[in-house]
């Protein structure tokens, strides 16, 4: 299920969206967007809480690990605490450079890339989803989600 809208911004899009996801597991988790936060953007926030363990990756880029705290240790567990707290330098315009770099290394290597198509579509899925709530008021099933950015108007976004 999904709500949108256009508040502040003259733009063809929204500039707030909620999504509310029930996993196949039962797990409800929550997306929340915005670009309504004035007179700058303060922080973006990416948070996973489950059973074992917390994620918090702060900033004003999504570039500096705020929490990683699990029940039981795992091997990596060290060198990410080490990036908890640091401050990195702004990520605007390089953000995705190791993630093109590996593509590029994969292609030429005939790997598999981290972040290949089909992990992108699923990603979409949940874009398109929320887009046919947002349209239709109603919650959206996932596995028969039949819907196009084309049957959206600027209409669909507005504010009633």
């Amino acid at each position: 299920m999904a709500m949108t809208g256009n508040f502040l911004r003259d733009i063809e899009a929204e500039d707030f969206g909620a999504i509310l996801i029930r996993f196949k597991n039962g797990a409800i988790g929550t997306v929340v967007g915005t670009a309504c936060v004035y007179p700058k953007n303060l922080e973006e926030t990416l948070s996973i809480s489950g059973e074992t363990g917390t994620c918090v990756i702060g900033g004003v880029a999504v570039n500096r690990m705020e929490t990683w705290n699990f029940a039981s240790a795992a091997e990596q567990d060290a060198e990410v605490e080490t990036l908890a707290g640091a401050n990195p330098k702004d990520v605007y315009g390089s953000g995705h450079t190791a993630l093109y770099r590996n593509f590029m290394n994969a292609v030429s290597t005939h790997t598999q890339p981290l972040v290949d198509g089909e992990e992108g579509i699923k990603g979409m899925k949940i874009v398109l989803a929320a887009y046919k709530s947002q349209k239709t008021g109603l919650p959206v099933k996932f596995d028969d989600l039949q819907f196009s950015t084309l049957e959206m108007t600027r209409e669909d976004v507005k504010v009633k």
